[in-house]
């Protein structure tokens, strides 16, 4: 993973050094970047995948390489400090990026130019919950993102979380005819959660199976019920490919073919309530089949 981002060189021009005497850029110092401290999008999906270069991420502050090993921004990933405290009861928000405001008379040296924070709110909208910057993300444990997308309102992305108690679900799997079915147990000697049915090729891996597992698991009720004005959505934004559809008591995942695997139908019968609660396990679920 390259933490160290070097301002690049160029090497034409009347100089020798890329720039013209007509150019402002020959009178900038040189600006080297640190490989995590993404400043957007796209560069927090390079943090996260290990394809930095330079652009788009935060002045380094060491300046010259080979002092990576103990930087402070370094030491605090590492040590998976400084990332944001997230909420308890819900394993998906959606975050929206809110650009700085220019500062007044700044021209084009402000330094809120092309910055960004986010706001993190419910995954259905609503009043935000948590506010952070790109680094708190980065260095926050279990995180993915979605891709991203544009609507009315700006820039946006899922966030879901890794559930830490994933490893103790469990999922039994036996084949049925073409298809496959997997039950869903919290952990040994808990009630059965949930039952899916693969219909063709299963169109995910078994982590996303304990995680949804994970993410039913400690509901204080157990039969199952029709939640009051509970919507299934279509389909998220951010998430190609996936369509959910709410069908008699059951639930119905579509997954269109990819590089990666065939066309696919999952119909899920729930052992728990469909309620609010279910619907964002759900919609989470959906979000880790694609996430980064």
């Amino acid at each position: 993973m390259p933490l160290f981002l070097e301002q690049p060189t160029y090497p034409r021009g009347p100089d020798g050094r890329g720039w013209n005497r007509l150019s402002l850029n020959a009178h900038f110092d040189r600006r080297h970047q640190c490989g995590l401290q993404p400043t957007r999008f796209a560069a927090l999906y390079e943090a996260l995948t290990g394809r930095q270069h330079w652009g788009g991420f935060g002045r380094c502050f060491v300046g010259h390489p080979g002092s990576c090993g103990s930087c402070p921004v370094q030491l605090r990933r590492l040590a998976r400090e400084g990332g944001i405290n997230w909420p308890d009861e819900t394993p998906l928000l959606l975050a929206r990026v809110r650009p700085w405001p220019l500062t007044p008379g700044a021209l084009f040296a402000d330094p809120a130019s092309g910055r960004s924070s986010l706001e993190l709110s419910p995954w259905r909208g609503g009043q935000p919950v948590l506010d952070a910057d790109w680094v708190e993300i980065l260095n926050t444990p279990g995180l993915l993102i979605s891709w991203c997308w544009q609507d009315e309102q700006g820039e946006a992305f899922w966030l879901v979380r890794s559930h830490p108690a994933a490893d103790t679900a469990i999922v039994h799997t036996e084949r049925i005819g073409a298809g496959l079915r997997h039950e869903l147990y919290g952990g040994p000697g808990l009630p059965r959660l949930a039952v899916l049915t693969c219909h063709g090729c299963c169109a995910h891996e078994g982590y996303h199976l304990r995680h949804l597992a994970a993410d039913l698991a400690h509901r204080p009720d157990r039969a199952p019920a029709l939640g009051t004005g509970t919507e299934t959505p279509g389909r998220l934004p951010g998430v190609p490919l996936v369509d959910l559809a709410r069908v008699g008591s059951s639930s119905v995942i579509r997954r269109a073919r990819s590089r990666s695997h065939g066309p696919s139908t999952v119909q899920i019968g729930w052992d728990v309530p469909f309620d609010e609660t279910t619907v964002t396990a759900l919609a989470a679920y959906a979000v880790r089949l694609v996430a980064i």
